[in-house]
This record gives C-alpha cells, structure tokens and sequence, in this order.
C-alpha cells in the first residue's frame, strides 16, 4: 500500500462491503477451474445484471460482428476480464439504499467515466484498457458511499458545488471529515482490490500527477482524470459544459495531449456514446 493510502483514517465498520454478485465473479475467475458456463452461470443469477451486460456487449462500443444472445457467448467473446468489468459496473448501480435522481446521476457519472477511460487507453495506447474501465469506474465510489450515508446532505453538497463553485473535495471534508476521493481508496483497498485502482480514486482530482511513483498508477490516473470530464461536457452530472479547457488537465499535461487531439478524442468517443447512450445508462 502507498504511503498516501496508509495515511487515510476511517472507520472500516462503516464501509461496505463488495456487492456479491461482483464478489463472486471476482473469485470465480481468479480460480483456475472457471469457466464461460460457470460463469453465465453466476451471472444469470441476477436478471437486472444479465440484461445489461448483454445490452453493452451488444452495443457499438464494443464492436461485435454479431448479435450476442447468450451470457456464455458473450464471455467468449468478450472475454473474462471485460465481463468482469461490466458486472462490476452493473453491481455498483444497485449499492445505493435507494434509488432517486441523485443516485442515477452518480451512476451515469461512474459508467461514463469508464467507458471514457477505456476508449482513450486504447486510442492512446496508455495503459491497459480495462483496467481504465475499473479505474474510471471506481473513481467516484467515495461519492455513491457519501450519499448513502446522508443523501439529503449530500444532495446539498452538490447543490453548492453547481450553483456557487465550491470545491467538492472542501465540502465533503468539513461536513464528513473525509472526502470522497479519501474514502474511494479506503472501500476499493477493503475490497482488496489492486493499490493501482485506489491510487487512482485517491489521485485523479491532483494538480501534479507525477509525483505518483508507479508508472502504471500515474498513467491510468491521468486517464481518468481527462474521463472525469466528459459526464460534464455530455450533461451527465449537471448541466452541458461546453467551456471545458482540457488541454489544461492535469492528466493531459502528464499525457502530452494538446487541444486539437484531445478534442478529436472527445468528438470520437462521444459519437459512440450518444449513438448507445440508452445501453450503457439503463
């Protein structure tokens, strides 16, 4: 665990634990015996979870030749890892105690950041592009944590954030004495999940990014840290940004993408979103 990680003190009680749908896939395939029917297998178990895997297998994100009809296909196709991914993601949409406005919000906000991160790993050829899904998916657990816990106050929090500017991390500090990019790394270590993707919760809202000492960390936190924006600058999360300077992330800087790049990436990415938009947010 990096030093920064060992630094943040919380209260392991309160956190929560790993869906189990996603539990159980992770131990499933971390196992040698695992296989595509097996899988399905474990998958099928949650209907909700089945049809949205299926949904995004089949989108144009992911380039299927074919319409994908079986869990099991799916997996052979997609492979383990990537189904993986979208079950996780499919899990964390249903952590939240309830279900309103706000928790779609946080939920679109996650699912947009992954697939962002994952489309520009791969364009970029930075990092590996699932773990760039995961990276940008987790990114914002902390928030989705923060809002169970007291959605009306929280729900105020992001109203100051929008209406006045106030610094998200600031605010979520003085009224919880933790922020969320703090309490993401702690749930994604007490989910024993890899260093590299809570170095990233942790990490994607800082100014200098290379001070992170592992390559791998520092590359997929710039990432997501240029993912963070899109659910801004396609009005996932709040109104339409259309002044977003990009060029000026900390993330871009690290990458060495200037404006003209960095717009044709977002211009690509979201012809492909908005042209599966229902798929990857229902």
């Amino acid at each position: 665990m990096t030093e920064k990680l060992q630094d943040i003190d919380y209260d392991i009680d309160k956190l929560p634990p790993m869906p189990l749908i996603a539990t159980r896939m992770v131990e499933l395939i971390s196992s040698s015996r695992s296989s595509a029917e097996e899988l399905a297998k474990v998958v099928s178990g949650d209907p909700a979870i089945s049809a949205r895997v299926l949904k995004i297998a089949n989108s144009s994100f992911y380039s299927m030749a074919r319409q994908v009809k079986t869990l099991s296909t799916a997996i052979v196709i997609l492979g383990e890892r990537t189904l993986r991914n979208l079950v996780m993601a499919a899990s964390i949409r249903g952590m939240h105690g309830k279900f309103g406005d706000m928790e779609q919000r946080l939920w679109e906000d996650s699912m947009t950041c992954a697939l962002g991160s994952r489309f520009l790993a791969r364009s970029l050829r930075v990092g590996d592009p699932e773990e760039a899904f995961i990276a940008g998916l987790f990114r914002h657990i902390g928030r989705t944590v923060l809002n169970n816990q007291d959605p009306d106050t929280y729900r105020d929090l992001v109203t100051q954030h929008q209406r006045c500017g106030a610094e998200m991390l600031a605010l979520e500090k003085a009224k919880f004495e933790i922020n969320h990019a703090e309490l993401g790394a702690a749930v994604l270590h007490h989910w024993q999940l890899s260093d590299t993707i809570a170095t990233v919760a942790l990490r994607h809202h800082d100014k200098d990014l290379a001070t992170i000492e592992d390559s791998e960390a520092r590359n997929l936190t710039a990432i997501a840290n240029i993912a963070s924006e899109f659910p801004l600058m396609l009005g996932i999360f709040g109104p339409y940004k259309d002044d977003v300077d990009l060029e000026d992330l900390p993330g871009a800087k690290l990458l060495g993408l200037d404006a003209d790049r960095l717009e044709e990436l977002f211009e690509e990415f979201s012809e492909v979103f908005e042209e599966n938009r229902d798929d990857f947010l229902s």
